[in-house]
């Protein structure tokens, strides 16, 4: 027998980084972005080093990032902020801004209050634990066995099932995906569909609506996966924000028999958007609205102007009546996202990392709740309305769903 020498591993020492040094006023913390070794900060924060030959300025379109300035022409060709020249039929500016057929209620400055004013509010509210309901879909079993990062197809498996046990999940629906990003959950319904399915494929397909300009797009996998069984979805894309989205016109050539709006991590106003969009449409009153299940996420980035009048309401029965105070509550929400099981007993604003970390959560459910009173003082007796947890928090901090379904006739 031959010695086959062993082979060692060399021990590859990891590249050093650097930190970005700014720091962040908001926190009083630096920013975690990395910096080239030779620049003091990140490519964001670069507009405030002073002592660089680079000059970063605020883009013109969206002052919210920054660019080089001898970049500023070729970025102002391709940034997405850039206004279009040629808009979709379905394109109506601002359309979504306000409900239709409400009184609208506007927050004004108020006093200003310390941070206890508004946890004790918080204290002063109890909610039930939500409800986990955590499935599995067996179309994306094989989609489970074969991901090494199984965080997402997780969140996307148990989002089906919910669909599934909603009774949402079939081959005579049309499903819109807002907030959609490359359609990666709408290719994941379909498999499901086609797993499940034996009846008709009429008018069934996607709608994918997203504001970003998304590469690698899942539309030719939906169509290509769809072949074997006989089947051609209809996939609609737009690039448009939610903000402007006419739900009819983007319907008119469609023609449905039910729609079933969905999304993985609809982020804060899009969420308030999204149920404006459809409650302005005609959905409801044409009998087509079939039903929405919608991973919510980042409420701390949720706009006051954006919430529906009937969330501002319930928002301000509890004491949250004021600019001041939602701004206190959605800093509330941030935290609930931020728990570190390393540093348990840390203490900032007098506060422990756990306990900021359950105002946050409590913080986040006030929001959900102020939705769910919306919903059912507007479609009333008609609906179910439920929010619950989809996953556990070690898959995802943000794991709580919004699902509105029709109630069955006797």
């Amino acid at each position: 027998m031959i010695d086959i020498p062993e082979v060692k591993r060399q021990k590859l020492d990891k590249p050093q980084t650097y930190q970005c040094e700014y720091i962040l006023p908001k926190k009083n913390k630096r920013c975690r972005m990395l910096r080239k070794k030779q620049n003091k900060y990140c490519s964001e924060h670069m507009i405030h080093d002073t002592s660089s030959s680079k000059k970063r300025i605020p883009c013109p379109l969206n002052p919210n990032h920054t660019i080089w300035e001898k970049d500023l022409t070729s970025h102002l060709e391709k940034c997405n902020a850039r206004p279009k020249e040629d808009h979709d039929p379905w394109y109506v500016e601002n359309t979504n801004h306000i409900l239709r057929n409400s009184t609208e209620i506007t927050f004004t400055d108020g006093e200003e209050h310390d941070e206890s004013y508004c946890r004790e509010l918080v204290d002063k509210i109890h909610f039930d634990p939500l409800e986990k309901k955590i499935f599995e879909h067996e179309g994306l079993v094989q989609q489970l066995e074969e991901k090494t990062n199984q965080k997402h197809i997780i969140q996307q498996s148990s989002l089906i099932g919910n669909l599934k046990r909603l009774g949402l999940l079939s081959s005579d629906i049309f499903y819109m995906e807002f907030g959609c990003g490359k359609g990666e959950l709408s290719r994941y319904v379909n498999q499901c569909v086609l797993h499940d399915s034996s009846g008709s494929v009429e008018n069934y397909g996607f709608g994918l609506i997203d504001r970003g300009t998304n590469r690698l797009k899942a539309d030719n996998k939906i169509i290509q996966e769809s072949e074997p069984f006989q089947v051609k979805p209809i996939i609609k894309r737009s690039k448009i924000d939610i903000m402007h989205l006419h739900v009819d016109k983007f319907m008119e050539d469609i023609h449905p028999k039910d729609v079933v709006a969905i999304s993985k991590h609809l982020c804060g106003a899009a969420t308030d958007l999204t149920l404006k969009s459809l409650l302005n449409s005609n959905l409801f009153k044409d009998g087509k609205f079939g039903g929405m299940l919608i991973a919510m996420c980042c409420r701390h980035v949720c706009f006051e102007d954006e919430f529906l009048p009937q969330s501002k309401e319930y928002l301000s029965s509890l004491g949250f009546n004021s600019l001041q105070s939602i701004k206190a509550l959605k800093k509330m929400v941030s935290w609930g996202v931020n728990l570190d099981v390393d540093s348990r007993d840390s203490v900032d604003s007098g506060l422990s990392s756990k306990q900021r970390y359950d105002y946050g959560i409590k913080a986040r459910r006030i929001i959900d709740e102020s939705r769910v009173y919306a919903l059912k003082t507007i479609l009333g007796i008609d609906y179910n309305i439920e929010i619950f947890w989809y996953v556990d928090t070690n898959v995802t901090k943000e794991n709580v769903c919004l699902s509105i379904t029709r109630k069955q006739s006797n």
